[in-house]
């Protein structure tokens, strides 16, 4: 009764005391994890506060300049290269715009659907995708250059649908005058890795040009100028808001190049395409007025300024790309035999009476080898003055074995034989002027009787290059004096410049030597008759046929053996010749050389005579 119900209420008490108890500790464990809980967010938002300081307050600057790059771009602004031109205007190398198209590095990715377009609707067929290498944001990179006028009319009927693909414009190289002074002015193209390892990237951007060959590598730094640059603001995009500073580029130097237009034309037109040379300067300035080799090659196509082939495969073999006028080596045959009769005049070992029976062969000892002469009977009784008309072989043989190797190769470097003339293009080779250490160190043989014979009339070791040939020559015409060939007039530090002073005990043996060049044309028995007219300027020349295959037969006359030898062309005679005038007062050396032509006195001469004829033509028009 009263006592369970008051069990029952006791029981229930402790319950709700132990309902408190728990309760109690509950509480206190929820309090607990909300005090962790409460830690944990202060610190996150203290960590917070401190980053967002951070940012704003310390790193600000950096962030500011980092912004500004994305927002702030520098453009390079690159000048137009300078022009070529000859004395009197004419522009022989200069620039034209040419359009092409090209997208931003930062919209490339996201734009396929436009370069589909562009490739599949707008170009033609024969431009290939090329996938671009990896570049700076915001840079160009061109798809298509030297847009075709349908390509253009293409471009402006498909260009809403190609909103991030723009038109551009830049500047080709171009010589209007294509091929006429190709070995002279050169060529443009791409950099490659070994130049790229010497050259800023500022002055010479990935896709730049730079000079490869002739004027235009020789005078890079001059012509290309400086780079200036824009400092813009673009959007997101790229697209450029307002120009913030601008830096023009310096202006490149414009260059007046020496030569003259009729006769490089003239000189052109002559060769006619077969292989040779032609070099033509004034003696008393060194200044060159034609330089031309041939076969040669237009140089728009490598500069990017025509479409076109090249060179034929079938030409390839010719050497068009190969400068025979300054790298050619030939050996100078008989235009060397002024210049050995000099030297016999300065030694006495001759007179201009000396006699020498000419017979058509020429031999040491009397069972010795026969040395044969051009002409198989022989010239007779032959003084120096005819040995030189009639270009007799016998009688320099004669000369050169009594003079010797030793006075011969130092006489003949005073005429700049064996050396490099130094004109202002690049790759000029050096002529081989040889002597007993020279035979020794690179024949690895000892110096013969019969090795000085040969050099005699031009042959055996001795090489000339065209431009090296013309230099010697002038010393001729000067009486003395060789002035380094050039080709720049209009700038400071281009003067003439002595290359090399001769020296000679006599001075009536320069005449003596200049008298019998005259009769080379003049007399009737010279071996340049052709050239001569009764009231004609008066030119001083000497024919050269340089052998190029040796006629060793001694069985055969020189004839017979020669007509064997010709059914090959490549090992015909080459033909040359070496002129000056007009006398007394000289004003252009002309050395022609047409590789295996023969005849120097039908092939080469009468180039040299209509060069030298025109120059006259050229001075009374001034």
């Amino acid at each position: 009764g009263p006592l369970h119900k008051t069990i029952l209420i006791i029981s229930k008490f402790m319950r709700n005391i132990q309902d408190l108890k728990k309760d109690e500790q509950d509480v206190l464990s929820l309090k607990r994890r909300s005090k962790v809980v409460f830690a944990f967010l202060f610190i996150l938002i203290l960590a917070s506060i401190f980053k967002i300081f951070q940012l704003t307050v310390i790193e600000r600057v950096n962030y500011t300049v980092e912004s500004e790059k994305n927002r702030i771009i520098e453009v390079p602004i690159f000048p137009s290269r300078g022009l070529i031109t000859l004395e009197d205007g004419t522009i022989i190398a200069e620039n034209i715009v040419t359009q092409g198209i090209f997208i931003r590095s930062s919209l490339f990715e996201s734009s396929q659907d436009q370069l589909d377009v562009l490739y599949r609707d707008v170009l033609n067929l024969e431009r290939k995708f090329i996938q671009p290498e990896a570049k700076k944001e915001n840079q160009k990179i061109w798809l298509a250059k030297d847009l075709s006028s349908k390509e253009l009319a293409k471009y402006e009927l498909h260009k809403n649908s190609l909103s991030h693909i723009e038109l551009g414009t830049s500047l080709r190289r171009y010589l209007p005058h294509k091929n006429l002074f190709s070995h002279v002015i050169g060529h443009l193209g791409p950099i490659n890795s070994d130049e790229r390892l010497a050259l800023s990237k500022k002055d010479y951007p990935v896709d730049s040009f730079i000079g490869k060959v002739g004027i235009e590598k020789v005078y890079e730094n001059s012509l290309k100028g400086s780079v200036g640059k824009s400092v813009i603001e673009v959007d997101v995009f790229g697209n450029k808001i307002r120009e913030i500073e601008r830096i023009d580029p310096e202006r490149p130097q414009n260059i007046t190049l020496s030569l003259n237009f009729k006769l490089q034309k003239i000189a052109r037109e002559e060769l006619g395409g077969r292989r040779g040379a032609v070099v033509a300067l004034d003696p008393k300035t060194g200044m060159i007025k034609a330089l031309v080799s041939s076969p040669d090659y237009n140089p728009n196509i490598l500069n990017g300024s025509e479409k076109g082939i090249l060179v034929k495969d079938s030409s390839m073999q010719e050497a068009p790309f190969f400068n025979r006028a300054i790298s050619g080596s030939y050996p100078p045959a008989s235009t060397i035999k002024p210049f050995i009769g000099l030297l016999g005049l300065e030694e006495n070992i001759i007179n201009e009476s000396t006699i020498v029976e000419d017979t058509g062969f020429f031999q040491l000892k009397e069972d010795g080898r026969k040395y044969r002469g051009w002409k198989e009977e022989g010239h007779g009784k032959v003084n120096l003055n005819k040995a030189i008309v009639e270009s007799s072989d016998v009688y320099f043989y004669q000369l050169a074995s009594q003079l010797t190797i030793d006075r011969i190769s130092n006489f003949l470097s005073k005429f700049g034989f064996g050396k490099i003339s130094g004109v202002d293009l690049y790759n000029e080779s050096k002529s081989i002027l040889p002597s007993r250490n020279w035979k020794l160190g690179n024949i690895g043989e000892s110096w013969f009787v019969g090795d000085t014979i040969n050099i005699g009339i031009g042959q055996g070791y001795i090489t000339s290059t065209p431009i090296q040939l013309a230099a010697s020559v002038s010393a001729i015409a000067t009486r003395g004096t060789i002035f380094r060939p050039k080709l720049i007039i209009n700038q400071d530090s281009i003067k003439p410049e002595i290359f090399q002073e001769v020296q000679i005990e006599n001075q009536k043996h320069w005449d003596s030597i200049e008298r019998s060049m005259i009769s080379v044309i003049n007399s009737w028995n010279g071996t340049a008759h052709n050239l001569y007219e009764k009231d004609g300027i008066l030119i001083a020349g000497k024919t050269g046929t340089a052998q190029i295959k040796s006629l060793v037969d001694q069985e055969l006359t020189v004839r017979e053996e020669y007509e064997g030898v010709r059914k090959n062309i490549k090992d015909r005679d080459h033909a040359l010749f070496a002129s000056y005038g007009p006398i007394p007062n000289p004003n252009l050396v002309v050395i022609v050389i047409v590789e295996n032509g023969e005849s120097g006195s039908a092939v080469a001469a009468p180039i040299a005579k209509k060069l030298i004829m025109q120059h006259q033509i050229n001075l009374t028009e001034r």
